[in-house]
């Protein structure tokens, strides 16, 4: 374990995209709903279409625009439908593309080797901005499951990152830590990074495709295997 992993106690991790592949659940479960409802899609744009949907009403939650999960799952859904101009059931077609990403809990590629480490010197957490009903299925099927303390889903709180909010609820569970104890992981530089500094704990952003973006986080890195390797910053 690396020296300067060593001086936290507690460490707060993401889920979607720092642990479990949610390209790959998307991707599944969208194009198993499309095909449930009979609707009729390019297969070359369709997963890039919708990602860019979902990241941009995604991006609007976490700077208050959209004020619910529900209104974000109906939204995007609407989008949908648009460009593919398409006539359905906008709720009826969102509650089933949720009910099929629950049951895409596909993890990134040694993701298991390294909560399996970190949990014999560490305590774990997970925290989510994704939404109950997809979470909790998705994170009591995984193997990942027995090594978390705790799993905060923001939609069960009413409050999700980056709010201090969400971080206070964590601290709560945590039973106050130093926060110079807890270090915050994530893939996300509005939400997790975001988070994490304005809670004023160190942060570390993953970033396995090498963005070249300006940030504040504390570490960067680019494989989770960074974090047990002997050179994890």
């Amino acid at each position: 374990m690396h020296l300067l992993l060593r001086k936290y106690q507690w460490l707060i991790f993401d889920a979607d995209n720092t642990l479990f592949d949610y390209n790959k659940a998307e991707k599944n479960a969208l194009l198993q709903t499309l095909n449930e409802f009979d609707i009729p899609y390019d297969s070359k744009e369709i997963i890039q279409s919708y990602h860019t949907i979902n990241h941009a009403i995604w991006s609007q939650f976490e700077r208050g625009i959209i004020k619910s999960q529900q209104e974000i799952k109906l939204k995007r859904t609407q989008e949908l439908f648009e460009l593919l101009r398409v006539n359905k059931d906008i709720e009826k077609f969102a509650d089933q593309y949720l009910y099929n990403l629950s049951l895409n809990g596909q993890l990134l590629k040694n993701a298991l080797k390294i909560i399996q480490s970190l949990a014999k010197t560490h305590q774990l957490v997970i925290m989510t901005n994704g939404m109950s009903s997809v979470q909790k299925p998705r994170f009591r099927a995984s193997p990942l499951h027995p090594y978390f303390e705790h799993i905060i889903i923001s939609e069960e709180i009413k409050h999700s990152k980056p709010s201090v909010k969400i971080y206070d609820h964590a601290f709560m569970l945590m039973n106050q830590p130093e926060k110079s104890k807890v270090l915050m992981i994530g893939d996300s530089l509005t939400s997790d990074i975001q988070g994490g500094i304005n809670y004023a704990i160190d942060t570390t952003w993953y970033n396995p495709n090498n963005i070249k973006a300006k940030h504040s986080a504390t570490y960067e890195i680019n494989d989770l295997l960074q974090l047990i390797g002997d050179e994890a910053f």
